[in-house]
Parts: C-alpha cells; structure tokens; sequence
C-alpha cells in the first residue's frame, strides 16, 4: 500500500503540486504570524532591557513609564537621589511623534547619566557634537537633519535595536532638548530610573504621590498595550493552520472519489479497510510535510515585506513538522468513511 499511494502521488504530481503550493502558503503566514507574535512579546523585555534600571518611579496610578503621558517634576530626581537604598537615580522623558509622516519614539536623556544604555554611550563616544542618535529603523544616514518642533537636528550617530511599540523608530536626544520642543521648555519628566532599590519605610514615596514599578511590572505594562493585537493575530494563526487542513482534506476526498472503482478491487482482492486509511493517511503526511518545507521558503520570502521585524522563533521551525502531521492526519480522516462503505461488487459494475 505504501508503494501504491506514493504510485498515486507521482501519477497525480500536478495536482500535488498545486495543492503543495496552496497549503505551503498557509503554512508559511502561519510561520509570519508566529514570527509577528514574537516579535511583539520580545519588545517589551528588549525595551526594559536597554537601561539598567532596578526600579522605575512613576506618577501615582501610572501602569509604566511607556505607554503613559503623565509627566513627573524633574525636581523629584534631586530628592530621590538623597533616598535611603538609592546609588543613582536617573530621569528618562518618554514621547512619540512623526517625522516624515513616519511614527516615531522620542527618548530624552541625560547624557551623563550612569544608567544611559551601553549602545548609546558608545554611539556618543563615536559621535562629533551635539544631535540627535537614531535607531538604524528611521533609515536616515548620519549626518541627515530630522525636523523636531520646527527646529533642524543633525543625527550624529546611529544604534540598533532599540524600536518599539511595533518597532517604531526611536530618536534619542538629550533630555532639555526634548523638554523645549515636545514639551514647552517645561522641565517635566515621565520616569526617574533607580539603580538600587527604594527602602519604602524611609521614603516618603506616598506622600509624594509616586509610584515605584520594578522591571517586571513595567514589562508587563508594556506587553498589556500589545495583548489585544497579539491575541487576534494568534487566532488568525489558528485559523491559517485549519485553512491548510481544509485544503489537504479537500484534494485526499475528491482523490477517494476518483479511486472509487480502485478501493473496490483492492478490496476485492482482501486488502483491508484499515490497510486503504492507512494509504491515504500516508499520502496527507506527504503533501502536508512537503508543504511544511516549502512553506519555510514562502515565510523567508513574506517576512521582508513586513513594516517591521519579523522573528520566527526556533521552536515554531521545529513545532512545524508535528503540526504538519497532524493536519495530515485530520485531512484523511475525511476519507475514511468513504472507504468504509466502498462494496468490493463496485469493482464489478455494482452500484457503489
């Protein structure tokens, strides 16, 4: 039976092939979506990541620092930097713009702040006066004016990795810069990042009506703005893998149909119902495995078209295969009925 259902395959190659090209597209998108859910849930810990802050202070009620507008007095680093558990205390003012009808992360820093990521300390070492360090996403070479509340601002360097909220573009600048074109000259922070950690029962912090986020609070916040997002994406990521199920299932019953007189004889000759499902089982793991390898090459090819990275994990490539069994499996489960109820006396001129 095995010889016979690979026999049936090459006999069929068109048809296969056409089948293989169709559910390799679905299973490629599946392989972008789970690349594009990756992606996502990396930003979070990439962005936290970046500075090497303990805790992070906020306004009261504040989820975190990214993904809120509410500013904080910058006086309030001078009075953490005196608190009990505290080596430095670092502020950070978070906005958003466009520039060129792009979207675009704006972060405002202290260039001599000791918890100033290791990539932008590097890039200002390398970089020749005061401007602007954008991340590599803004696609603007060095040396290039960005346009910043109506003020031109060289970009002096340039740094990777550091895009968020859909690997949106992030232009560093220095903290007063950003102060006086985003936000009126007003001296205004959205967080002040601690190195160390605040001794609750000697700072007033509630009294100052502020709120103390550890990394993992702040990631979390991060990750609930792109849950809903997330969510909808995997859905269609399941629906993507039922749609190639749909379409193998589709190809082995019209297949049955078509052999219809072929099964007859078969089991006229004493080939069991249970040797036949197991021909067609083989002949859905094929079409549903080599769709799987072809799909590999389809999300190689998709990723690139995205507006932003696509990272398919390592375990997605090796869930792959498994997944593509099981399809296999679901779609010939359509032609077992069939094959049941098949009367040898067909292969004779009987009615089937």
């Amino acid at each position: 039976m095995i010889r016979l259902s690979l026999r049936d395959l090459q006999w069929r190659r068109r048809r296969f092939a056409i089948v293989v090209l169709v559910a390799s597209l679905a299973f490629g998108l599946g392989l972008v979506m789970s690349g594009v859910i990756n992606q996502m849930h990396r930003e979070g810990e990439n962005t936290v990541a970046l500075f090497g802050a303990d805790q992070w202070v906020v306004a009261d009620g504040v989820g975190g620092p990214f993904t809120s507008s509410q500013l904080l007095d910058a006086g309030l680093v001078r009075q953490l930097e005196g608190a009990s558990g505290v080596a430095n205390a670092s502020p950070l003012i978070i906005g958003r713009t466009t520039i060129d009808q792009l979207d675009v992360n704006i972060v405002g820093y202290e260039p001599t702040d000791p918890l100033l990521p290791d990539k932008l300390s590097v890039a200002l070492d390398e970089a020749e006066g005061g401007g602007a360090l954008a991340d590599l996403t803004l696609q603007r070479p060095v040396g290039d004016d960005i346009v910043l509340g109506g003020e031109r601002i060289p970009i002096v360097a340039l740094v990777e990795d550091t895009a968020f909220f859909f690997s949106a573009p992030t232009v560093f600048l220095p903290l007063a810069d950003v102060q006086r074109l985003l936000f009126a000259g007003r001296d205004v922070v959205s967080t002040v990042m601690i190195d160390g950690h605040i001794d609750p029962n000697t700072t007033t912090i509630d009294d100052m009506q502020l709120d103390v986020l550890t990394n993992n609070d702040v990631r979390a916040d991060f990750d609930r703005i792109l849950r809903s997002t997330t969510d909808t994406i995997g859905i269609l990521n399941v629906l993507l893998w039922l749609m190639a199920a749909g379409i193998v299932a589709a190809i082995i019953y019209v297949g049955v149909l078509e052999r219809t007189r072929e099964f007859a004889t078969l089991k006229a000759l004493g080939t069991t119902s249970q040797a036949l499902f197991g021909g067609l089982l083989l002949q859905a793991a094929a079409i549903a495995i080599v769709s799987a390898l072809v799909s590999v090459v389809v999300a190689w090819t998709v990723s690139p078209l995205f507006g932003f990275p696509v990272t398919v994990p390592l375990d997605a490539y090796l869930q792959l295969p498994v997944i593509a069994l099981l399809v296999g499996a679901i779609a010939s489960l359509v032609g077992v009925r069939r094959i049941a109820r098949i009367d040898p006396a067909v292969a004779f001129g009987g009615a089937s």
